[in-house]
């Protein structure tokens, strides 16, 4: 009997360590560090109502969005974490990023999407990979 128990426990151990081991992977965690989509920050302030944009190499403009804070500090998480909380706009640096699209948010610039920036890091120059 003690034998079958034994089974029994083993693997009762060994499904609750894959759980541990499975729940620590999340969906939503995958790939937001990962900077892979090469961009060039454009200043496009001359434009009505558009500010720094960010542009692919396909030409496409991507605006993104900021989380404004007014108030008292300490700042809230979602604005110290945020990737471009400490970020130097400088026109034509060259990045990489990590976007996602906000499809519900609308700007007064027509020329970019709408995205929230998830990662973002200097592009190595060529020959300096």
């Amino acid at each position: 009997m003690s034998n079958e128990k034994n089974k029994h426990m083993k693997a009762f151990v060994s499904i609750l360590a894959i759980s541990f081991i499975l729940s620590g992977c999340s969906e939503e965690n995958v790939g937001t560090s990962t900077c892979l989509t090469p961009a060039t920050l454009r200043d496009m302030s001359g434009l009505d109502g558009c500010g720094w944009v960010f542009e692919l190499n396909d030409g496409t403009k991507l605006s993104p969005y900021w989380i404004m804070f007014c108030g008292t500090p300490p700042l809230p998480k979602e604005v110290t974490e945020d990737p471009l909380y400490n970020f130097e706009y400088v026109d034509g640096k060259q990045v990489m990023i990590n976007y996602e699209i906000i499809p519900d948010i609308v700007t007064a610039c027509m020329a970019a999407e709408v995205v929230k920036i998830k990662c973002i890091s200097d592009r190595p120059l060529p020959g300096n990979e």
